[in-house]
């Protein structure tokens, strides 16, 4: 009969690693919340949640770190952004500060997408659960032609 010890030795020496484990290093983990100029090239890195989870780092840093907000958002994306990017990124901005009466930056007003897109790659706003997204978006997500859950500024 196998106990539980022998069980779990068992189990380690019949797992094999293929391929080392990519470790994500980011300025986003350098301090105590997420500063605007930081999410383009963390949202370039590979990974899961590549173009947009930094952004949702943001939300939940702007929830739990009210007295760092102005510091995260004064200083916008670096001017080589790209547009898309910086649309998403402002998109966010824009309804935390519109939901919470803080003052908007005008680097958020100047970033608009050239065209309607989602901040979770992949959806469809063509589709019934991307046309439900559109209509139930938060108001800035309509100027910025970038769409996403209001659930998403509730993260913590």
């Amino acid at each position: 009969m196998m106990n539980n010890n022998d069980f779990r030795s068992g189990l380690k020496s019949s797992l094999t690693v293929s391929e080392p484990r990519v470790q994500w290093v980011s300025p986003l983990f350098e301090r105590r919340h997420v500063l605007v100029r930081d999410l383009p090239a963390a949202m370039g890195l590979p990974g899961r949640g590549t173009g947009y989870l930094p952004v949702i780092q943001l939300i939940k840093d702007w929830n739990n770190e009210p007295g760092c907000r102005s510091a995260m958002i004064d200083e916008g994306p670096p001017a080589d952004t790209e547009t898309i990017t910086a649309a998403k990124i402002a998109v966010a901005v824009h309804a935390l500060c519109a939901r919470d009466e803080h003052p908007v930056p005008q680097w958020v007003m100047d970033a608009r997408a050239p065209y309607e897109t989602t901040l979770v790659p992949d959806i469809d706003l063509r589709s019934e659960f991307g046309q439900q997204m559109r209509a139930t978006a938060p108001a800035a997500c309509h100027y910025h032609r970038v769409y996403f859950s209001a659930e998403n500024l509730a993260s913590t």
